[in-house]
């Protein structure tokens, strides 16, 4: 179970954070910034068309389902390939938290991984008076604390 890349896309799609995981046998490989930014603007407009081709009878059902009132309910969720998965976590805020890891992560413990991460995200992020919105994430406590919650997740 291994957690490779961590990106967080704002509500208009811009790379607020990128981070890739040191992990033994790695699928991704590391980029470089502009690399990065093309791949963050990429699934957010997947996302975006994806949301919007959602049917309406499986809306009614993702509304009934019991998933968190601020779980990604439209869109894009999950994309599983034969090497890692890609999973999407989007806030009422529009906020995306998308993870790239193994396929032996359960959903479950991605679903807790980005919701810690996300409170990370409001705890560290959004309350430090220094930090203006939209633009990248540059604290070193917020980036403490990421390194910390994915280590123990890579097992």
């Amino acid at each position: 179970m291994a957690v490779y890349s961590l990106y967080i896309i704002s509500k208009s799609g811009s790379l607020l954070y990128q981070k890739d995981f040191n992990v033994v046998n790695s699928p991704i490989s590391k980029h470089n910034t502009n690399d990065y930014l093309v791949i963050a603007s990429t699934l957010h407009g997947v996302h975006a068309i994806a949301s919007k081709l959602t049917p309406k009878e499986a809306m009614g059902n993702y509304e009934r389902s019991r998933l968190p009132s601020n779980s990604n309910r439209y869109g894009l969720q999950c994309i599983r390939t034969d090497r890692f998965n890609i999973c999407v976590y989007q806030s009422t805020t529009g906020l995306k938290i998308i993870l790239i890891t193994s396929k032996d992560l359960s959903d479950l413990s991605v679903l807790q991984l980005q919701s810690k991460l996300y409170e990370y995200y409001t705890d560290f992020v959004l309350k430090n008076p220094f930090y203006r919105l939209e633009m990248p994430i540059r604290l070193k406590l917020f980036d403490d604390k990421v390194q910390s919650v994915v280590t123990s997740h890579n097992v």
